[in-house]
């Protein structure tokens, strides 16, 4: 038998002085060695920890010992003769002569069983003894029948773990159980046979996957699902199958992650079950609206009748729209086709159909919707088509089916559904207008004059009853009573306030659009990371609070954002930057002639954030006398946080411009203290006429 000790402790009472060529009869009874000692081939713990079908060493190297004894249980054995831990089988090793106690001084205990065991080791001196072990404390007791004798009786309690048996189950839609197996049942991955076969519906049912394991104590669970390309190492988990065919289920590995690597353990046990996976059918449905009203819902399951005649039946007015939305659930579907009757489009393809009805006519069926399941990995092409089961009418009217757009003439228009022969004498009166200007022109208008289009009876023409500009935003409102009327009588129908587009054909007078939109980066705080930028302050770095940023853009991807933990520091001014007279290449200014000017930009206020003053928007021009600056200071007390807000400002410049830069910084700001975040966007500058 060839082993290694593990030396837990020797204490010794008496004196320990004395020479190795003494004899034991020479040395003094008082100075005899007396000691508890012992030595394990494990690691000394409270509770030694083996493996079943192994064994411990133990060895009792006590000294002075006027008798001594191992004791084991009746589920344990001692092994004799010449073996090693690398022994498949150590039964041929068992000493049946020796029972359950022995006095030797060495014993090699075999373990076949799982549990707790106990090994004691039963010591008797002459003398008090002592051990102070750094597990435990222990101390002879003398004998109550024998005075004078001592006895230490020790207990070394060994767990005995049993290999891992892997057990689980699988459920099929939570409830389900398809399959159980225990334990002690033995799976034979070779021959699936007789394996049970689950039918499932890709996409649509679930299997759940429970590890119950509780022999030999696993710590770690992996689950291996070859087929359903998954793999989990939670004790349960879900799975969606999103393939179609035939395959096994998997495998589970049962894991003991244990103190010392003779402890540990895996084990795989093959899921005995066979998947049989379809493709799911394709189940339409849909809704139709008419603005935010549900008109007819189609569900899955739902029968269409045979005869048109018992379909839901609506009515609505030429030009109106109806909208047709995809909510089909089952089928994996990624595409769709809606076949209408007599809208603007044949067919639309997209989830939410807007559909306009352009003709009188009487009830007719409202079409089909062809639900598709096309190229989703895994799955058969599918479709199915339905019928919409309506009986659509639709009505003549007239309605507003355009914007109010302004003319060059500054006569606004708007078309409508049909024809209109006449106007009512006091029509005027039944239209409402309102002017603002970024200048702070704010106040009620009227509508002097309606008349018809005399090349086109479907366009109608509103004059203002004042002087208007194109920098004005001119809203305009009609309440339905003023006779304007179409040859069958049909009222011009009421619409509520809408904004007119002004007439402006001017462009932005910024000559990059995505550099002064912060689009194009770099990686220099000196320009904000942003190529055409640049912001002062020299090396003081904590000044310069203007960066690049995309986490809020209101256009493209970027926007310039402004981040202080301490408003009531001085910052940088940010500035454009326009050096192609220098022989560089950023562009990011304008060259614009003399003459009014409207300047916009949105603006984003985080929620939190209190800020309704202090942002200054300029200019300047370098190339000028004087750099011909300007500074404008917009009003954000009615900015609404959390979303983008544009601004409006009308700038007027004097000289013609050579390389006019914007200038952007932070003065004085309202409040005055706490943390400042705010982000810019979407410069423009374009001309306009200037509201006096």
């Amino acid at each position: 038998m060839k082993d290694t000790y593990k030396l837990v402790a020797l204490f010794l009472i008496g004196i320990l002085g004395f020479t190795s060529c003494q004899k034991e009869d020479e040395i003094a009874d008082d100075q005899k060695v007396r000691a508890v000692s012992w030595a394990i081939s494990e690691e000394h713990k409270d509770t030694l920890e083996i493996s079943i079908n192994d064994y411990i060493s133990f060895m009792d190297a006590s000294q002075g010992v006027l008798f001594h004894e191992w004791t084991i249980g009746e589920e344990s054995n001692y092994l004799t003769g010449d073996f090693s831990k690398g022994e498949e089988d150590f039964t041929p090793f068992i000493d049946t002569s020796k029972g359950l106690k022995t006095e030797d001084a060495t014993v090699h205990v075999y373990f076949p069983n799982a549990g707790v065991h106990q090994v004691k080791l039963y010591n008797s001196y002459d003398k008090k003894v002592t051990h102070n072990g750094a597990l435990r404390k222990l101390e002879a007791v003398e004998m109550a029948d024998q005075p004078g004798i001592w006895v230490i009786d020790t207990t070394f309690n060994v767990e005995v773990y049993a290999n891992v048996q892997p057990a689980f189950y699988v459920l099929k839609n939570h409830t389900d159980t398809v399959l159980f197996v225990s334990a002690d049942q033995e799976v034979d991955g070779a021959d699936d046979s007789e394996w049970p076969t689950l039918d499932l519906i890709a996409s649509e049912d679930v299997l759940t996957f429970v590890d119950t394991t509780t022999v030999g104590k696993p710590t770690d669970t992996e689950w291996t699902l070859s087929y359903l390309e998954e793999t989990s190492k939670e004790r349960a988990f879900e799975v969606v199958p999103m393939k179609t065919g035939q395959g096994r289920a998997g495998a589970m590995k049962s894991i003991r992650q244990g103190s010392s690597q003779a402890l540990s353990q895996t084990v795989q046990k093959t899921i005995p079950l066979k998947l049989n996976i379809k493709a799911p059918e394709v189940r339409p449905q849909y809704e139709v609206y008419k603005g935010e009203t549900l008109l007819f819902a189609y569900n899955d399951g739902d029968e269409i009748p045979s005869n048109p005649a018992d379909w839901t039946k609506i009515s609505i007015k030429v030009n109106e729209s109806l909208t047709f939305v995809d909510n089909t659930e089952r089928g994996l579907t990624n595409e769709k086709v809606w076949t209408l009757n007599n809208t603007v489009e044949e067919t639309y393809t997209t989830e939410s159909a807007e559909a306009q009805y352009p003709t009188i006519a009487m009830a007719f069926e409202a079409g089909t919707f062809k639900s598709i399941r096309k190229g989703v990995a895994g799955m058969p092409d599918a479709e199915v088509e339905v019928k919409i089961p309506l009986l659509i009418s639709v009505d003549e009217a007239l309605l507003k089916t355009s914007a109010l757009i302004e003319g060059s003439s500054k006569i606004i228009s708007f078309e409508t559904s049909i024809q209109v022969t006449s106007v009512g004498a006091d029509a005027t009166s039944h239209f409402t207008a309102h002017i603002t200007n970024p200048n702070g022109y704010n106040s009620p208008s009227s509508i002097s004059a309606i008349a018809i289009d005399p090349n086109n009876s479907q366009i109608i023409f509103l004059t203002v009853g004042e002087t208007t500009y194109n920098s004005d935003e001119i809203t305009i409102a009609y309440d339905g009573m003023g006779d304007i009327v179409s040859a069958s009588g049909n009222q011009l129908e009421a619409f509520e306030e809408e904004k007119v587009v002004m007439y402006n054909l001017s462009e932005n007078e910024f000559e990059d659009p995505d550099m002064i939109s912060v689009e194009l980066e770099t990686t220099s705080l000196g320009n904000a990371n942003a190529l055409g930028w640049y912001q002062d302050g020299g090396q003081e770095t904590e000044k310069k609070k203007w960066l690049r940023s995309t986490t809020y853009a209101s256009h493209g991807d970027a926007s310039m954002s402004f981040i202080s933990d301490d408003r009531t520091i001085e910052t940088s001014t940010l500035f454009s930057i326009h050096n192609i007279h220098a022989g560089k290449t950023w562009a990011n200014g304008m060259k614009n002639p003399p003459g009014d000017y409207l300047l916009t930009f949105d603006i984003f206020i985080p929620e939190g954030v209190a800020f309704t003053s202090g942002l200054i928007t300029g200019f300047q021009d370098t190339s000028l006398e004087g750099g011909d600056k300007s500074e404008y200071t917009p009003d954000l007390s009615n900015v609404e946080k959390g979303k983008w807000v544009t601004i409006k400002q009308i700038v007027s410049f004097d000289q013609q411009g050579a390389r006019r830069q914007l200038v952007l910084k932070v003065v004085d700001p309202v409040p005055a203290t706490g943390a400042l975040e705010f982000y810019l966007d979407n410069f423009s500058c374009i001309s306009i006429e200037a509201r006096p």
